[in-house]
């Protein structure tokens, strides 16, 4: 009998799937909430592209006003200097930027570095706490695309900017959020040295990366989400952990499928090399039928990973690239 998912693995994955599957704009009444794609200021910019370029030494000019896809724009007056972040990926690339001085509020979720739960809770990721936000009087709110219509028009109705980064479907889509936030906040500097380790360790990824003609004998992987009596779950191919899985040089079982719903035949079927799932399902996929007749579970290559490191977009994806690389050619 397939196991029931317990009520944590549901509230994980839960939250993990409103934030995927929210990764749009927002029509609001009378307002739209923006998903970052272009900026301008000092900055390079493309639009068809959707990408930033920050030159060393620039610093950044304001009024800064950035667009979403469809032309819109917000404008940020001035040079902020206290941020609210209710995105964990945001949160946490603040902190590798070095710039967590700036923040004085965060979300529930915001849980890494260690050092992030010392900064005050405004509550959940997608309708905070906004009577606390407003006394916290922040220069500007960093947002997710599942930010609450509620919430953002009650702040920008009080004079608060808001800025909905918008999520990306593609490993190299980090830089350009870190590029953005680093022009966005003045801070140029502190992205471009992020940007230069990061770049340095990706560009040696292209010895193990795969292309097309590659896929077939790589390793294949499979993402393990949620699992059991509520179905199954993973990243399809049109997701940035599929090019995470990708570029470590293995071959994602369920690149073929979109978003994030798998059945558990094609799972059987497929009979994938590895497995990676969060350590707290561990335990109970292993034990479970079908999943314990599976290759992997019989030969000890299923794997019990820190999610964190697939599942925000921030710089810890490289690490999850090495991860995989390491488990695969072990």
């Amino acid at each position: 009998m397939r196991r029931i998912l317990s009520l944590t693995s549901i509230s994980f994955l839960a939250m993990f799937l409103v934030v995927q599957f929210c990764s749009c704009s927002v029509q609001t009444s009378g307002t739209t909430i923006l998903s970052v794609s272009d900026t301008t200021s000092q900055s390079t910019i493309d639009s068809s592209e959707g990408t930033v370029s920050v030159q060393d030494g620039i610093q950044t000019s304001y009024p800064f006003t950035y667009t979403d896809a469809y032309g819109q724009e917000i404008v940020i007056e001035s040079e902020p200097s206290t941020v609210v972040s209710v995105s964990p990926s945001i949160t946490e690339i603040m902190f590798d930027l070095g710039i967590e001085d700036m923040l004085i509020g965060r979300s529930d979720y915001c849980d890494f570095p260690q050092e992030a739960l010392d900064i005050e809770s405004v509550g959940n990721i997608d309708a905070p706490n906004v009577e606390r936000i407003v006394e916290l009087d922040p220069d500007i709110v960093l947002a997710s695309s599942i930010f609450s219509e509620e919430a953002y028009n009650t702040l920008t109705g009080l004079g608060i900017t808001v800025a909905i980064v918008k999520d990306e479907t593609e490993l190299v889509g980090v830089f350009d959020t870190i590029e953005l936030l680093a022009s966005m906040l003045n801070r140029n500097e502190e992205g471009q040295v992020l940007l230069s380790s990061m770049h340095e360790t990706y560009d040696s990824f292209e010895e193990f990366s795969l292309n097309e003609d590659d896929m077939t004998d790589a390793p294949s992987v499979y993402y393990c989400m949620g699992f059991g009596e509520y179905g199954d779950f993973t990243a399809g191919g049109d997701t940035y952990i599929n090019d995470i899985i990708e570029t470590a040089g293995a071959t994602n079982v369920a690149s073929d499928v979109t978003g994030w719903s798998y059945s558990v035949e094609a799972l059987i079927a497929s009979d994938p090399d590895y497995i990676l799932i969060p350590e707290f399902m561990y335990d109970d996929f292993i034990s479970s039928e079908p999943y314990s007749s599976l290759s992997a579970v019989q030969e000890g290559r299923v794997y019990d990973i820190e999610s964190r490191l697939f599942e925000r977009q921030a710089p810890c994806n490289l690490d999850a690239v090495l991860y995989i690389h390491e488990i695969i050619t072990e």
